[in-house]
């Protein structure tokens, strides 16, 4: 497959993905870009069979990376910024997306990012256990508390 239709297909669950993590549009399209730069180099040397894990697996590790960062640099918040609404972050920023999002901040976080991988994008088990160095068993152990935990919580905000 070659980039651009990799792009096109799979660029809105990845900043989906991204957004939930960072919760900032700015940054998760800059991290939607790092993603697929650094896809666009590995996909020059080699191939890679099941796509779609394997980007969430660039971008988590992407996400990684940007908060490693963050952490040693001290950032001001003395900047004005300006926001445009964009179609992406309306679909984004439905109610009910956003609703989940709230919940999950109450959640453990590897709790919440099986959640987002397995409930919100689609990737097996399998497949989230491997973006998460995590053993199938401990990853379904997570998801299941995780899923608990989040029926409660609904059930408590009705």
């Amino acid at each position: 497959m070659e980039l651009e239709t990799i792009y096109i297909t799979y660029m809105n669950d990845i900043y989906r993905y991204l957004y939930s993590l960072t919760k900032n549009h700015t940054t998760a399209e800059d991290l939607l870009q790092d993603t697929f730069t650094k896809a666009h180099i590995t996909l020059l040397g080699q191939e890679i069979q099941d796509i779609k894990p394997w980007l969430f697996k660039v971008a988590y590790y992407t996400y990684i990376d940007s908060t490693r960062k963050e952490l040693r640099y001290m950032i001001s918040d003395n900047v004005d910024q300006s926001y445009s609404t964009t179609p992406e972050q309306i679909i984004v920023e439905q109610d009910a997306y956003l609703k989940l999002l709230s919940l999950l901040e109450q959640i453990k976080p590897i709790e919440k990012q099986i959640i987002l991988l397995c409930d919100v994008n689609d990737c097996t088990n399998e497949q989230a256990a491997n973006i998460l160095n995590l053993k199938l068993n401990t990853l379904k152990s997570h998801l299941a508390r995780g899923r608990k935990k989040m029926r409660a919580l609904i059930v408590k905000e009705e």
